[in-house]
Parts: C-alpha cells; sequence; structure tokens
C-alpha cells in the first residue's frame, strides 16, 4: 500500500481488515456513535461473513413493548456494510444504495446477532446480505438484502 493509499483508506475498513486478520472475536466496534450506541461487538468473522452482536437500548421500544423496525433495519444495514468492507482493498469504501427488511417476528430490548455475508462482490455495485437473530439464535426476527456502492475513498 502506497502512502497516499493509506492516507485516503476507510479508517473502518483498516480496522476490520487487521482484527479479521488476527482472528479476532469478541471486540467492540466503536468506530462511530451509532455503532456505540447499539453496543456492537465483533464475534467473529471471515473473509466471507461476519456475525456482529447489538443491544437493542431502551430508548428503541415502540409502545407495544417492542424494538422499532428502524433500530431492526439500522442492525442489518450496519452488519451488511461491515462485512463488505472487511471484503474491500484500500482505498475503496461503500455506501447503501437501496435497503430492502423484512420483519419475520418482533424483536424484545436485549441482545440481537446479525450474521452479513457478501453475495457478489463488484467493482461498483455489490449484493450483501443479512440475517437478525435474538441472541439465543433461536428467532429469525428479521432479514435483509442490499446493493453498495463501491468507490474510491475521498481525500
Amino acid at each position: 500500500m502506497t502512502e497516499a493509499t493509506a492516507r485516503r483508506d476507510n479508517p473502518d475498513r483498516a480496522f476490520l481488515h487487521d482484527l479479521l486478520s488476527t482472528q479476532a472475536r469478541d471486540v467492540p466496534l466503536d468506530m462511530n456513535p451509532v455503532l456505540v450506541s447499539l453496543g456492537a461487538t465483533l464475534l467473529v468473522g471471515s473473509g466471507e461473513a461476519l456475525s456482529i452482536r447489538f443491544t437493542a437500548p431502551e430508548y428503541s421500544v415502540q409502545g407495544n413493548g417492542v424494538v422499532s423496525g428502524g433500530t431492526l433495519a439500522s442492525m442489518l444495514d450496519l452488519a451488511m456494510a461491515l462485512a463488505l468492507l472487511a471484503q474491500l482493498p484500500p482505498g475503496r469504501t461503500c455506501a447503501t444504495i437501496s435497503l430492502t427488511v423484512n420483519m419475520i417476528e418482533p424483536g424484545y430490548v436485549g441482545d440481537f446477532v446479525a450474521d452479513a455475508r457478501v453475495k457478489r462482490l463488484g467493482g461498483r455495485v455489490s449484493f450483501v446480505e443479512a440475517d437478525l437473530h435474538d441472541a439465543t439464535g433461536t428467532r429469525r426476527v428479521a432479514t435483509a438484502t442490499a446493493p453498495f456502492a463501491v468507490f474510491d475513498v475521498r481525500a
């Protein structure tokens, strides 16, 4: 990697590459305020997929006692973006183009695990999918698919 590329790299991408190269597990992901607010933790990852634990905060609960769909969608979107970033080379980054989320079961305050995987890695557009389970892994709460734009990091 050249010095110019290193200066233009997405720091989240670089951090993920470092974690995955050492097969790190149970690492808090505190790269931005949203990940912190959702208590994101990398459980395990590889070049193909990531598993991330999120914690739905009390303030994300609707009047009916379930976690808002927006909070669950954010968990899925973040997991998919991180899974894609983990596969991109230095100097490249991504952004969600469109997000399709299917809510399957109600989610309650507490922990969730998102399993995200890149289905097609492209030079300009990549396709990613994810499943969100409750902490026990017995209930699939939601699924998502998304195309992501892939582009160079701006200086």
